[in-house]
This record gives structure tokens, sequence and C-alpha cells, in this order.
């Protein structure tokens, strides 16, 4: 599981130990990254980025009159100022933000790579209800099944449709055709449900790679839905 949270900035009494565990947890990602998953590794990475360059940023914006920072408040997500020194989080996060950006370069060359090999495309017709349906990723024993579901929300940037997905636990033969899949999915509920499957020109790990692939393929076609 993913070895690095903003956890490993907060120890301001060691600062080659915080480095040690800082670059243990970035080997870790580098590993999975080398075992092609993707997921949950990159989100965590590029979620850590975003917090420590908003640390860094916000450090170095401070009114000179209001005090130096000194420390970190990770509970309340503020920055504590008193006297001229930096706290060792704040040195911290410059020190790995660096380190953070290539990791996420690594992953993200992975994700691309799977994505420019895989395509999404729809399982039979797809009904005029496809707010509701079923994301297929097959690998060499077994189908992953997703149900998803699209509901529409508002923001301060305008209306946008989000997308929801649960794993389902479904018997489907990976051999079949996904239409007999799509068969096997329907239900009262859902008579014609919509489904898409995921076809990879390359073998790669289900769950925490083409999974992530197939609901970003999944989210731009819904983003081309537009409104119900």
């Amino acid at each position: 599981m993913p070895a690095l949270s903003l956890r490993l900035f907060d120890a301001a009494s060691d600062a080659e130990a915080a480095r040690y565990r800082i670059l243990a947890g970035l080997a870790e990602t580098h590993d999975a990254f080398r075992a092609n998953e993707v997921s949950p590794w990159l989100d965590e990475l590029v979620e850590l980025h975003r917090a420590l360059a908003a640390l860094v940023s916000g450090a170095a914006s401070l009114d000179g009159r209001a005090g130096a920072v000194v420390d970190v408040d990770w509970e309340a997500g503020r920055l504590v100022r008193e006297t001229p020194e930096a706290p060792l989080a704040l040195e911290l996060a410059r020190w790995a933000l660096p380190r953070v950006e290539a990791a996420i370069g690594e992953g993200r060359t992975l994700y691309e790579f799977a994505a420019e090999r895989a395509e999404l495309r729809a399982v039979g017709i797809v009904p005029s209800y496809r707010d509701e349906g079923f994301l297929l990723v097959r690998d060499g024993a077994a189908v992953c099944v997703l149900r998803y579901h699209v509901s529409p929300l508002s923001g301060p940037d305008g209306h946008y449709r989000a997308l929801r997905t649960a794993r389902l636990d479904a018997d489907l033969d990976p051999l079949a055709p996904p239409s007999e899949w799509k068969t096997a999915l329907a239900s009262p509920e859902l008579p014609t449900p919509a489904a898409f499957c995921l076809d990879a020109e390359v073998d790669l790990p289900v769950v925490p790679t083409l999974v992530p692939v197939a609901k970003r393929k999944l989210l731009g076609l819904v983003g081309s839905w537009g409104e119900a």
C-alpha cells in the first residue's frame, strides 16, 4: 500500500530520519511503478505534491511582519509562525518536492503507456439511459466488473457530471464475448444496461492500472454526453 503521506514531514526533531523515511516511501512507490502498478500510488503522489507545494508557496508569500514559519499544524492545515527559523517540515518539503515531481513523472509515463494501448468501446447498442451501467475489464483469468453511476453536480465553474463506480463480485467467463457479459448483468432494474469494455493491447495489472485507465476513458465519454 502507499507509503507516502504528510505525516512523514511532521518530524521536528530528526531531519535525517525523516529523509530516510521519505526516501523509503519513494523507493516503494518506484517499485510499484516498476511492477506496472499505477493506482493508488500516482494519485497519492499528486495529492502529496499539491500539499507540499501549497506549504512552500504559503511560506514564501508570508508578510515578514507576521513572523516566519516555525511549525506546521497538520490537523488545522496551517503554518505556525514566530521566529526567523524555518521549521524542519518546511525544509523537508523543499527538499522533497523535486523528488516527488520525478516520481509523478514516472507514474504518468506508465499511465500514458497503458492508456495509449487500450481502447474503451461500447458493448452492443448504448441505450438512451446511460447514467448507470457497467464497466468491464478482462484479464486472462477473470473479468473485473464495475457498476458506474453518473450524477449531475454544480460548482463555481458551472455544471458538470460526476462518475462513481463500485466493484461487483460477478462470476463471468473471461473467454466469453462481452455481449454475453452484458446479458448476464442485465436485471429488472437495468434490463438493457449500458456496458463498456476496455480492450488492452498489453498485459498489465488489471485493478491497479487498467481499471484507472478505463475509468478515465469512461469519464471522457461522460463529459461528451452533456446534460441528460
